[in-house]
């Protein structure tokens, strides 16, 4: 192994070391909606089906399978399912290092890359949990890799490969598609005149039969969830937004997003044009945040571990945590790192490789495929950043050693504010839950308890014989004040019975929860 891979994997398996030594003990909890798939592993090991519950819109096949094939082994817990995770999570970033390497990237650049990975405030949030995105993403540059490996030795097996984890990528979320896209296109480019295209489609076209048949089997064999069926009313409605709103979540809001959590590279490549651009994207995101909307979100970080939309309870005060100066603090940050990253880009594209040009083709689709699917939340963003950060670790960068370390050192700043917000949720969640079960040993009823949306999916939710049919549920379906509430603030109509101190946002300060209890006029 070359020196910067010990260097890759030194690095990222002691910075999950140091998080899971200052997560312990993790919540024997989920995460977001980490009880839909759970249930569906646990289902699936007890009856050998696949059945997932009404209120979900993906149907992640091979995680169920991975997640079936990881329980035989440690168990089903919250705990062991992060933990199986956390594994996928460092396989895709040490995969996003070869990646880099391969494409052509300096090693010290493909280092940051992969930092920039494992530090992001949402993908560390999601390492520990159950979420799709980890297992989508590590699918998702594996087959990039594969396909970078083809490029360099044209060896069959890789693009076997590269088709097979494609097929995966797919079995999680349908837009593993953009793993056959890219390549493909990246073929047509490089290859059109002097590779035999029979023997090369022929991995990326039984991958595409076999996307086609996981798809006839969601959508017609069965009955659609209901939230699939859901977004056919979104899709119908597409034309009944102001464009700006277009502009704000699906243009800036991506853009901006990449710009914080890629700031710490992408901030070497300002200079006077980059600083004119920067300004005109934060005047852009000022102004059109201010039309129309009464609570602007651009930019997205919703799955930042410390944020409150992360642990959803009622009584919420406000869905994001962008308070006057601080909100446009960051929309300043995201604008300078937009521009240095633009301008990376433009100096990186030109000297696109065949497997660099993959990866950015399908993330290109990606994010065109983002605006009309109404796809604007840090958890789908999260999906262009290896691209991203692919593009970064290619382009020409300074020299000097001050500046690596200086980029060094301000990953390792925004993974310590991410390792605090996944603390926050962490200790939040536990806290959640020993008020629960307070509450069931003085005799109330589960039932009676709005322990906030997670919980209450775990312990309420069932598998009903119709997944369309949706069980009214406090926090999912149900604006129905219960008995007891577990809150994030006084609710109206209810009187306190305890107060709750948790971790606040970056794992500092604190948070106040609140048990309440209904009146009854």
């Amino acid at each position: 192994m070359r020196r910067g891979g010990v260097v890759a994997v030194a690095m990222v398996l002691g910075w999950y070391a140091l998080a899971l030594a200052t997560l312990h003990p993790l919540a024997d909890g989920p995460v977001a909606d980490s009880w839909i798939y759970a249930e569906s592993v646990r289902w699936f090991r007890a009856s050998g089906e696949f059945r997932f519950v009404g209120y979900t819109e993906a149907m992640p096949l091979a995680q169920i399978l991975y997640g079936a094939a990881w329980g035989s082994i440690f168990g089903t817990s919250a705990v062991s399912f992060d933990l199986a995770n956390v594994c996928l999570a460092i396989v895709a970033a040490l995969m996003l290092y070869g990646l880099a390497i391969r494409c052509g990237a300096p090693m010290w650049q493909a280092l940051v890359a992969s930092a920039l990975l494992v530090c992001n405030p949402c993908f560390l949030f999601l390492s520990f949990s159950f979420m799709s995105e980890i297992g989508f993403i590590a699918a998702l540059v594996g087959s990039h890799l594969a396909f970078a490996c083809w490029a360099d030795a044209h060896r069959m097996l890789c693009l076997w490969i590269a088709a097979g984890l494609a097929l995966i990528a797919f079995s999680i979320r349908p837009f593993g598609g953009i793993a056959i896209i890219g390549p493909l296109a990246a073929m047509l480019i490089y290859d059109a005149k002097s590779i035999r295209w029979r023997s090369v489609l022929m991995p990326f076209a039984i991958a595409l039969i076999g996307c086609g048949l996981i798809w006839l089997w969601m959508t017609v064999l069965r009955p659609a969830p209901w939230k699939l069926l859901q977004r056919e009313t979104v899709l119908a409605n597409f034309l009944r937004v102001a464009p700006w709103e277009y502009l704000r979540m699906g243009v800036l809001g991506p853009l901006l997003y990449l710009g914080i959590v890629l700031s710490p590279l992408a901030i070497l490549r300002l200079n006077p044009r980059a600083l004119m651009l920067a300004a005109a994207i934060f005047v852009t995101t000022v102004i059109v945040t201010r039309v129309g909307i009464a609570m602007p979100s651009t930019p997205e970080m919703s799955c930042f571990g410390g944020w409150s939309n992360a642990l959803i309870l009622r009584g919420l005060p406000n869905r994001f945590e962008w308070h006057d100066a601080w909100r446009y603090a960051l929309v300043l940050l995201g604008s300078l790192g937009a521009a240095g990253f633009i301008f990376a880009a433009i100096d990186a594209i030109p000297n696109l490789t065949r497997a660099s040009s993959a990866v950015v083709i399908a993330a290109a689709v990606y994010w065109l495929a983002l605006i009309p699917l109404w796809l604007f939340n840090d958890r789908y963003f999260l999906v262009l950043l290896p691209a991203a950060a692919l593009i970064l670790a290619m382009a020409p960068m300074p020299e000097h050693l001050p500046m690596r370390i200086a980029v060094f050192a301000m990953t390792f700043v925004m993974g310590v504010m991410s390792l605090g917000g996944v603390y926050s949720y962490q200790r939040g969640l536990a806290a959640v839950m020993a008020a629960r079960d307070a509450l069931e040993k003085r005799g109330v009823t589960r039932a009676d308890i709005d322990a906030g949306y997670e919980l209450n999916g775990l312990d309420l939710y069932p598998f009903p014989d119709d997944p369309r049919h949706m069980p009214d549920v406090p926090m999912i379906t149900s604006s129905k004040l219960s008995e007891y509430t577990i809150a994030a603030a006084p609710i109206d109509g209810t009187e306190m019975v305890a107060t709750i101190l948790s971790p606040g946002p970056f794992g500092l300060g604190s948070r106040r929860i609140y048990v309440v209890r209904r009146i009854d006029k």
